[in-house]
């Protein structure tokens, strides 16, 4: 596992949504057998995105006051 600290990342939801959409076919390609757990990982990626954590830590801007 990578080491993130002192790091920032920088990107669009549609940035965000085609680089795990191609993540997750390189990942299938290379294990097919673990088809269901990638699809699973993915979608746990984008409900962190959404989720009351990244608003508390203030890991998104919209434009808006998220709280």
């Amino acid at each position: 596992m990578g080491d993130f600290s002192g790091k920032v990342f920088v990107f669009s939801g549609d940035t965000f949504d085609v680089a795990l959409a191609e993540w997750e076919e390189e990942q299938i390609a290379a294990y097919p057998h673990r088809d269901e757990l990638i699809r699973t990982v993915a979608l746990a990626m984008r409900d962190f995105m959404d989720s009351e954590q990244v608003r508390r830590h203030k890991m998104s801007l919209t434009g808006q006051d998220d709280g």
